[in-house]
């Protein structure tokens, strides 16, 4: 029973025992569905197969059938339709423990497979059943039926569910249509279906963002089209009312053609991630949406669909890291309650749509928190800089830079995931917290201006006549170009942190690396408005002395850099928040801001080399 492994052999059979007719009941249900895909599995003794380590197991699960029956010896987690835990009593720590496990099961299912879209699970305590829907946007649980009263309303929903598994693409139950597993050796590869042309991956580049239970879901791979040409792919789920990155790119492009010099254009495309070309998913002719479970249109209406108050623990043992993962990033994202979008019935207006949507990038390169050359690192962020630059001096904020969104390609780092780019001077909102939780800015952590001056001159209020507005009110917070910059900055103190250089770099006998590590938590906590991380970046005397104290000897070169950087980010907050609630970003700060950082840059460029 237990999350992490198998528990106790009596208490499992205890349960089995209490629900052998239930699951009885529920093959005799699946048997008058015609061709359905799923049969019913209670109490199983062997623990799942997992590409994760994953040593977790349900009481119980629907497993998908493969051409009728279940063909191989043990269920891989790929297989489970829908899984179960169960319990013999119903009170408050029963209820909660079965809450915690089935939400475990379905982040594991959404997390491990990318053939999934979406998965039901399903807890009982005593008598009492709930149906449980994890999708990209949320996770819903429905008010509890008892089924041995209500045997109406159980024979409807294990009829569904078979109902739901007769097409052999299994998409009722959450599988997607578009996406093909095949082995290739040891290792499972995908084919992804875009439009009309069919792409192979050949290696995960990054699936890190889909280890959280509810976002974008993002996974990257390498691929080759029908003609063998390498390319990338991004498989994701954007919010409805954003466009998709291509879109975005064009208008960047757009705008960057509109106000950069032609050289200056040539240089920004260099610099941006090449797109080759991108579609919403497409499933019987539909656009692949997330559902939402309070339209009555789209679900079985006689379900309530409603909240749960939950924090859970997902996991307390280690799993295998998805690949490209920063570390602590995407474990412990999914750790926030603020992350899970619980749907709740007063709050039905604000339950996101999220649309599926997959991209094919021209480039195909490394990461640049992957690249072994400190050297070459630095070369990459610096490149990304320079995009940031053009970005900016066309008008627009990247939102979410990066040591996972700037890509080493051959010799030249080029920025990528445009997902979140905005206008600056867009009348659309700014005011989410958005970016890469280690890399944002402390100003949008907080969501507030912090660098202002405390004293502002107003005139006399005497002198102020009845309904005068020319008194500017406090603007909403906004992300501006500082913050990118900012951002920069961050995952340059990442790489000295945490990167290691296995071409050239030894640390000497002496080295503490405990000190080391310890300071990086601090600058990077994994969790969002952490004093120890604006302390980090605000406290330049602080900061030089951990810089001096900590860091390696190959290192050592930026204990000078790290502070002055930072120091030189707060002089422009304070220089752009000066006449708050006016804000001053023009052209000029623009200019010296960028100046600036690509020196600091630069330097330790020369001085690696």
């Amino acid at each position: 029973m237990a999350c992490d492994g198998p528990s106790s052999p009596h208490l499992h059979n205890r349960n089995e025992e209490k629900f052998q007719p239930l699951g009885r009941i529920i093959s005799a249900i699946l048997a008058q569905v015609q061709n359905h895909g799923i049969s019913f599995s209670s109490n199983p003794n062997q623990t799942p197969l997992s590409q994760r380590n994953n040593t977790s197991r349900p009481d119980a699960y629907l497993v998908h059938l493969r051409d009728g029956k279940q063909t191989a010896p043990r269920t891989h987690w790929f297989d489970i339709a829908v899984p179960f835990e169960f319990k013999k009593e119903r009170n408050p720590e029963t209820v909660r423990d079965d809450e915690q496990k089935i939400i475990w099961s379905l982040h594991n299912i959404m997390r491990e497979d990318p053939c999934r879209r979406f998965a039901f699970g399903l807890t009982i305590e005593d008598t009492q059943l709930r149906l449980w829907l994890s999708n990209r946007a949320f996770v819903a649980v429905t008010k509890p039926i008892n089924f041995s009263e209500n045997i109406d309303g159980v024979i409807s929903l294990f009829y569904a569910l078979g109902s739901a598994s007769v097409s052999a693409t299994m998409k009722g139950l959450g599988w997607d249509p578009t996406v093909e597993r095949i082995r290739d050796g040891k290792v499972f590869q995908y084919k992804f279906t875009i439009g009309d042309e069919v792409f192979t991956t050949t290696r995960e580049i990054a699936t890190y963002g889909a280890d959280s239970m509810v976002g974008r879901g993002t996974r990257v791979y390498e691929a080759t089209d029908a003609k063998g040409k390498k390319v990338a792919i991004k498989d994701s789920w954007r919010e409805s009312n954003r466009l998709s990155e291509g879109e975005i790119l064009e208008k960047i492009l757009a705008s960057c053609a509109e106000k950069l010099q032609s050289e200056e254009l040539a240089d920004a495309k260099k610099h941006f991630v090449g797109i080759q070309l991108w579609e919403d998913v497409i499933i019987d002719d539909t656009r692949d949406e997330t559902l939402d479970p309070m339209v009555a249109e789209e679900h079985d209406h006689t379900w309530e669909w409603v909240s749960i108050d939950l924090e859970p623990i997902l996991s307390a043992r280690p799993h295998l890291p998805s690949t490209g993962d920063v570390p602590d990033s995407g474990r412990l994202s999914a750790f926030l309650p603020t992350q899970l979008g619980i749907v709740r019935r007063h709050q039905t207006g604000i339950i996101p749509r999220r649309v599926h949507v997959r991209t094919v990038f021209k480039d195909v390169g490394v990461v640049v928190k992957d690249v072994a050359s400190l050297a070459d690192n630095l070369k990459c962020l610096s490149d990304g800089l320079k995009a940031l630059y053009y970005l900016h001096k066309a008008g627009w904020v990247h939102r979410d830079f990066s040591i996972g969104n700037v890509i080493w390609v051959g010799d030249i780092g080029k920025l990528g995931d445009f997902e979140y780019a905005k206008e600056m001077d867009s009348d659309t909102s700014h005011d989410v917290r958005t970016g890469t939780m280690h890399f944002m800015a402390v100003e949008v952590e907080n969501q507030k201006f912090l660098f202002r001056s405390s004293s502002r001159t107003l005139r006399p209020l005497g002198r102020r006549k009845p309904h005068d507005s020319s008194l500017p009110r406090n603007p909403p917070f906004r992300m501006n170009f500082l913050h990118d910059i900012e951002s920069v900055w961050w995952a340059f103190v990442w790489i000295f942190f945490y990167h290691t250089d296995t071409i050239t770099a030894t640390a000497p006998a002496d080295h503490s690396f405990d000190a080391q590590w310890t300071q990086f938590q601090l600058a990077f906590p994994g969790a969002i408005c952490q004093s120890s991380r604006e302390h980090f970046f605000t406290n330049s005397e602080t900061l030089q002395s951990i810089c001096d104290a900590v860091l390696s000897e190959t290192c050592r070169d930026v204990c000078d850099c790290i502070p002055h950087f930072a120091a030189t980010l707060q002089d422009g907050y304070r220089k752009a928040e000066a006449t708050y609630p006016l804000l001053v970003l023009d052209h000029s700060l623009l200019e010296d801001m960028h100046k600036d950082a690509a020196v600091y840059l630069d330097e330790e460029i020369q001085a690696g080399k």
